[in-house]
């Protein structure tokens, strides 16, 4: 789990929300979160910046129900309903829905390359269930 992660579950976990409204990092109440903690989500803003930018994009397309298929040589297409999924699959595209491509960034190579393996041979949908480490 990267640090930038663990600096955004730990403001929730300190019962306050942090927004990216760039340039700025929200956090609400302000309060709720420590100096310290404060101090760690200045030193990595443009990272946390970037990962809030990233779900808020997620959520976006999820409420769009927009995923992407992608083809092995590397075109991607729009998929909103299951008959585009299913054409999509049927070209030999495979489907990534936003949380998938989510995620699929944080991986490095070998993981994309597994995940895409994996999505390719068995289709379906993906459960992402993420932990982060208690300090």
């Amino acid at each position: 789990m990267s640090d930038v992660l663990e600096l955004i579950e730990a403001v929730r976990q300190a019962g306050a929300e942090l927004h990216a409204e760039p340039p700025d990092l929200v956090i609400k109440p302000a309060g709720k979160v420590s100096p310290e903690l404060k101090a760690r989500l200045k030193e990595n803003k443009a990272e946390v910046l970037r990962r809030l930018e990233l779900e808020e994009s997620m959520r976006r397309l999820e409420a769009a129900n927009i995923s992407i298929a992608v083809f092995d040589d590397g075109s991607m297409r729009v998929v909103q309903t299951e008959d585009d999924a299913k054409k999509a699959r049927a070209d030999g595209g495979t489907v990534y829905s936003a949380e998938d491509m989510l995620h699929f960034i944080r991986l490095d190579e070998r993981g994309r390359r597994m995940l895409h393996t994996f999505k390719r041979r068995f289709g379906g949908t993906t459960e992402w269930i993420m932990e982060v480490a208690q300090q």
